[in-house]
């Protein structure tokens, strides 16, 4: 076999179907549950939240899949603030993409750093998604990989390595650090201060990032030095970079302009003032996630003056990064729609009670780990941060007070689940958006992701018995 038949990029005779008919086979499949799993409900107690011990079989409601059509526009409604945030913030982010200031800068960063090689680049960007993912979250932040799919292209990397530096330590962040999933968990808790165990979830957060890190090092460095190795199912991805030949020139950046500098500053701080903002300064409390189209709006309108661009090239531009969100609205539309159907039909109560019925009887650290995997699973059908919280957390708070197990814990174990469980779900809109936006496929992004989450759940697993067995309760 000669070199270049040895570099070839492996060629897969199956083919992903297109991100709508995943989410519509998913429909269907969730329409067939309606009709085998038994419907279910808990009494509710004056908030709305279930009340344990109170879960009764009630009659049959099945969601036909011509209903299921007719729930698209509820799941368009549920998902109305998230998409409204995608479209400005995607708008806000393709056209300051558009300037060529982040794309300039890292090809300069490419031929300065070239004999650093890809993974240390490709590290850089990480760990910066990593520490905005541990202050700020939601499925909008899938904009920021089009930052990724920018450095990818430049480093000569595969769609999924666009991911693994942007979309992945994002929500990596947002699902172990102290201002994503723990502080909605917080929420729902009944004695639990928002923001307590910051000191210990921000050392989990730093376990999690060091080896997440270490993952996407290894697989950026397999890339680059044999593009074959990539875990994309078809060479498309390499072809387009082939064919790309002004792209040679474009590395070859030995100096960049104040005005590039600056505008790379604007996307680098606007993120942590609203952080800050967020998390200090109480504005989500004020304002709730209307800030976010506030601060990137003003972030926008700064590129664009500090470049010198006009009005109408302003308008143009945000309109095209809109464009560039559309297919990924629909997505987490279809996505949103699965849950309505589920609940619809009344079947989250009954695998809820199935999943939990049985927790009482094993040991304090044994029950933590179980929690962990029951919310992994049952993320599955409500891939929401808030809605995995609100369902989880009523029910489990008096089975956790019985096992001995503190609200700490608790509430780790449903955000492990929930959210690290939510990288390797295709009901969530925002990884298949994601996914999407880097014109990579669920198969491959599985395949990435399988032998990480296996040491992600050995992590956790071990995090979280030694924190049910030191009792942790976090202040």
């Amino acid at each position: 076999m000669s070199q270049a038949e040895a570099n070839e990029p492996k060629k897969s005779k199956f083919k992903m179907p297109n991100v709508i008919v995943i989410m519509l086979s998913l429909m269907l499949v969730a329409c067939l549950f309606t009709y085998i799993v038994p419907a279910g409900q808990f009494d509710t107690n004056e908030d709305g939240n279930p009340i344990p011990g109170t879960y009764g079989t009630i009659e049959q409601t099945p969601v036909n899949p011509v209903e299921a059509l007719n729930l698209i526009l509820d799941g368009g409604v549920q998902a109305s603030t998230v998409i409204v945030l995608l479209l400005f913030m995607g708008g806000f982010f393709g056209a300051i993409f558009q300037l060529d200031s982040i794309p300039n800068i890292i090809n300069y960063l490419v031929y300065k750093y070239k004999n650093i090689g890809a993974m240390a680049l490709s590290l850089g960007l990480f760990t910066l998604m990593g520490f905005i993912g541990f202050f700020i979250g939601g499925d909008m932040m899938i904009v920021f990989v089009t930052l990724g799919v920018i450095m990818a292209r430049q480093l000569r990397l595969d769609p999924i390595s666009a991911l693994a530096m942007t979309f992945l330590p994002l929500f990596m962040g947002f699902s172990v650090g102290p201002s994503g999933m723990a502080m909605l968990g917080q929420i729902f808790a009944s004695d639990t201060p928002l923001f307590s165990g910051y000191s210990m979830r921000t050392i989990i957060f730093i376990i999690f990032l060091i080896i997440t890190g270490l993952y996407v090092a290894w697989y950026t460095k397999r890339v680059e030095s044999k593009p074959a190795k990539s875990l994309m199912s078809n060479d498309h991805w390499l072809k387009e970079l082939d064919s790309e030949t002004e792209s040679e020139d474009a590395v070859k950046v030995d100096s960049v302009s104040w005005q590039d500098v600056t505008v790379l500053m604007i996307m680098i701080i606007a993120p942590i003032i609203l952080a800050i903002g967020n998390t200090v300064l109480g504005w989500s409390e004020v304002y709730g996630n209307s800030t976010f189209i506030t601060v990137f709006f003003i972030a926008f309108l700064l590129s664009f003056l500090i470049k010198r661009k006009s009005v109408d090239e302003m308008i143009s531009s945000f309109t095209k990064g809109v464009q560039d969100m559309v297919i990924v609205a629909i997505v987490i539309i279809l996505a949103t729609t699965i849950s309505v159907i589920l609940t619809e039909g009344q079947i989250l109560n009954t695998i809820v009670f199935m999943m939990t019925d049985q927790l009482d009887d094993l040991p304090l650290g044994i029950s933590a780990i179980v929690i962990f995997i029951i919310n992994m699973i049952f993320n599955f059908l409500v891939p929401s941060g808030s809605g995995l919280m609100g369902v989880m957390v009523p029910i489990l708070e008096p089975v956790a007070d019985v096992l001995g197990l503190t609200q700490q814990v608790l509430i780790t174990a449903i955000g492990f689940g929930g959210g690290l469980g939510n990288l390797i779900t295709p009901t969530l809109g925002a990884t298949v958006g994601a996914i999407a936006l880097a014109r990579a496929n669920f198969g491959s992004w599985l395949k990435f992701m399988i032998p990480l989450f296996i040491l992600w759940m050995i992590t956790g697993a071990f995090i979280l018995y030694y924190l049910a067995n030191i009792n942790w309760t976090g202040y």
